[in-house]
Order: C-alpha cells, then structure tokens, then sequence
C-alpha cells in the first residue's frame, strides 16, 4: 500500500515537472509581418495650437507600409530576448497643419536593427489548455494556453534616407548629411496561439531615436528628437529541438 502511495506521489511530481519544463523543448521561434508606421516631428501635425500631447497630430492618410522579421529565444519562463529588422517608410506634410504656408513635405525610407528583451505579464501558460480533435489514432490534442501579453524594450541601429518633398527641396534648412541614428523602441504585444507551433500576434512599438533629421528638417526651434509609431501583425513560429511530433507540447492524460 505504501509502495503505491509513494509510486503514485512520484508520478504526480514527474508530470508536474515535464509540465512546468516543457517550453525548454521549443525555446526558439522565428517571426514576420507587415507594419504601419507614423512619423512625429517638425514638419505636418494639427492646425491647432494645442495637440492633446500628440493625439490630434494623428494623421491616419500618412501611415505607411513596411515588414518586420525577427527571433526570439526564451531563456526562463517569463523572458525572452529577440533579435528584429524592420523596413518601411515614414511620410509626412504640412497639409492642413499649422505650417501649411510653408509647404514642406518628405519620405525616408529606414531600416532598422535591433535586439532586445521581453518580459511576459500573461505569460504562455501550460495550466489551460484547448483540445483538438486532430486525429483519431492520437485522441485529444492539447496545447498551451493560447492567449499572452508581454512588454519590450530594444535598442539599436537605425540607417535612413530622406527625400524631400515640395518647399523643402530649396529650403535652406533641409539637412541630408546625417543617415544613422541609435533607436529605442519600447512597447506592448500579445499572441494567441492558433496551433501549438503557430500563433499569431500584434505589437506596438514607441521608437525613440537620437536624431533630429528623419525628416532632414533642421531647425534651431526644434526642442526634441524625432519619433515614430509601428503598429505589427506578426505570425509567429516555434521550433523544436527535437524531431519527436509534438514535443514541446504538454499532454496528460483524460482519465
């Protein structure tokens, strides 16, 4: 009697601990998507004085497209450092701005490299799980909770190249001689699984960056550093270390 009670608790502490263990079988995951990005700086924003600390400079005809690819490797459960290169494009005119009469406009096309790290808040769980009847032979299917949230801070190298636009071509204040900049983007994302190796995702990401110039506008009444917003779809993809179907994936048994 004793001897099963012993071999049962035994059995128990070994699922639990497979089960707390499981990510360390698919710890790396590769991703890609598409992008929006919005400019803030000196050329374009409200006709009015005040912006609603930035909120009425929000011109949704000037998002612009762009792609990200990246990885990201866990290294406990609730942290994850990444790698990312995004391509895209910012835009942005006097238009119905408060400059309008000056008529300034431009397109920079940027690339940006960075690595980072991110911290889970919902981390990706293996205590809830969503059952699929994927085959017969198999049975029940379970993978790991399909819904997470985490936060990210980067840092990195951002290359860029204005074009200038209308008044600003001849402008003596149009400035091309800088193309790189350190960018800090810092945000929020989340994922839901739709398989247990596929999940799909969207993150947005405040890019801080040291230079003035992403519009190749300089001016002595400039106070700060130009900034710019992504928006990212992403699908994400785990790989696993080993070749056995569905290891990574927690099971347990019905009944």
């Amino acid at each position: 009697m004793k001897k099963g009670i012993l071999i049962f608790i035994a059995g128990v502490m070994l699922s639990g601990l497979g089960l707390s263990q499981s990510w360390k079988t698919a710890p790396l995951e590769f991703y890609g998507g598409i992008s929006g990005l919005h400019y803030f700086g000196d050329i374009g924003g409200t006709a009015s004085e005040s912006s609603l600390l930035g909120i009425k400079d929000i011109n949704f005809s000037k998002i612009r497209p762009g792609f990200t690819l990246g990885a990201r490797y866990q290294i406990m459960k609730p942290l994850n450092l990444r790698v990312s290169y995004s391509l895209g494009t910012l835009s942005q005119s006097d238009l119905n701005s408060r400059n309008d009469n000056r008529n300034f406009a431009f397109k920079t096309l940027i690339n940006e490299f960075t690595i980072g790290a991110e911290y889970y808040i919902i981390p990706e769980s293996n205590e809830n799980y969503h059952y699929s009847i994927m085959q017969v032979r198999g049975g029940l299917r379970h993978y790991r909770q399909p819904f997470s949230l985490y936060v990210t801070v980067n840092a990195g190298a951002l290359l860029f190249n204005v074009t200038p636009q209308e008044s600003l071509a001849v402008s003596p204040n149009f400035d091309e001689s800088k193309s790189f900049a350190i960018a800090l983007p810092l945000g929020i994302g989340f994922k839901y699984a739709i398989m247990p190796q596929i999940s799909i995702g969207s993150e947005l990401l405040l890019h801080l960056t040291t230079t003035n110039l992403l519009d190749g506008y300089d001016s002595q009444y400039s106070k700060f550093n130009d900034i710019f917003y992504s928006l990212n779809i992403k699908i994400n993809y785990k790989i696993q270390k080993t070749k056995r179907r569905n290891v990574g994936i927690p099971r347990r048994k019905l009944f």
